[in-house]
């Protein structure tokens, strides 16, 4: 039946001698382009995260942010998941690795997002939902933006270390140093966006944060290549 359908829907096709081409059906002149897709996709009631692909950041953190939000980043519990066999511990501390914990609640992610609250008076978030359906919407549009740049600056930070941990055995950065790392990249990242302003407050957050942390810790006595050790 299926067969005879085939064959009736191209008893109409006259084929000539020219050329084979591609033609993106979705836009008038044939020719791809990403705006038509994403536009399709919307039409067609498909969900993208236009919050991550609206920031101005390198592909691979956009990927990585996008994983985040969908939780199929391959924390331990998620490779668990995929029949590994491997300690679940988490590299920093002894409970078990999830998103959760490896972002919000581990001490360094705690140190990382009570740094932003205590330097900028910003309630910080308490899961990957609380960030990206109120954190990173707490203004305007362009303020977002430098709010999901921030908080990717940070969790990409703790992400690359871990793996360093994990992957090649090095050992755990101080606190100050994974902060500088997400600061690091703050600065990187300022010249991707499209506007002189938001540049600047990038680099002028990333700034603060480092000469303000600098400042609190050694005020108490505490050298920035010390580690913290929990108990």
């Amino acid at each position: 039946m299926n067969w005879n359908c085939i064959v009736a829907s191209l008893q109409q096709v006259n084929l000539t001698e020219e050329r084979d081409v591609f033609v993106w059906g979705l836009k008038a002149l044939g020719l791809c382009t990403v705006k038509s897709m994403y536009a399709a996709l919307i039409n067609n009631g498909v969900r993208v995260s236009r919050d991550i692909w609206q920031t101005k950041l390198p592909m691979k953190i956009e990927v990585f942010m996008l994983y985040l939000k969908r939780g199929v980043i391959l924390t331990k519990d998620n490779l668990v998941k995929r029949n590994w066999h491997g300690n679940t511990c988490c590299c920093f501390c002894n409970f078990n690795e999830s998103i959760q914990h490896l972002f919000f609640d581990c001490f360094y992610a705690k140190f990382l997002w009570r740094s932003i609250h205590m330097l900028f008076g910003i309630v910080v978030p308490i899961n990957m939902t609380e960030l990206y359906q109120h954190w990173s919407k707490l203004g305007t549009k362009k303020y977002n933006s430098l709010l999901l740049t921030t908080a990717a600056a940070l969790l990409w930070a703790i992400w690359i270390t871990r793996n360093e941990v994990v992957f090649d055995k090095c050992r755990p950065k101080s606190l100050l140093q994974v902060l500088f790392r997400g600061t690091h990249w703050l600065c990187q990242w300022a010249s991707l966006q499209r506007h002189d302003d938001l540049k600047d407050q990038l680099i002028s957050a990333a700034q603060h944060l480092e000469t303000s942390a600098l400042h609190f810790f050694s005020s108490i006595g505490w050298l920035s290549q010390r580690h913290v050790v929990y108990v």
